[in-house]
């Protein structure tokens, strides 16, 4: 196995293994009315891909190591946006906590994605 599948590998089991603890821990029952632990599992990991490519854009070192391990195996695995679809769809019956949920998901992680990767804005 070559060297950047090796760091993909291994970051993103890495990133699905936390995953799996978070959601667990704050996701106990799928009786619960909002999915907490992906909210936010997806808003900590917009948050720390940020600062991970906004450093990779400063010290403008996109192919490095620890970006193929950190941002796209940890947080590759790490983040849960497919989770999304079905945990939306398990709320549809309540609209406005549906709806709510998404909005939040995308608004704020985008917004955390942005404010993540500030330090390393060179704009």
């Amino acid at each position: 196995m070559n060297s950047a599948l090796l760091l993909v590998f291994i970051g993103g089991g890495t990133g699905s293994v936390i995953r799996y603890l978070i959601g667990r821990a704050f996701n106990p029952s799928q009786s619960i009315s909002l999915p907490l632990g992906t909210l936010m599992i997806n808003l900590l990991g917009s948050f720390i891909i940020g600062i991970l490519w906004g450093i990779s854009e400063k010290t403008n070192n996109q192919n490095s190591s620890v970006q193929l391990l950190l941002i796209t195996g940890f947080c590759g695995g790490f983040t849960t946006f497919s989770a999304i679809a079905v945990e939306t769809l398990n709320l549809a019956n309540t609209p406005l906590i549906s709806v709510t949920y998404v909005v939040t998901t995308f608004a704020v992680g985008i917004s955390a994605t942005h404010i993540g990767s500030l330090p390393g804005d060179r704009r």
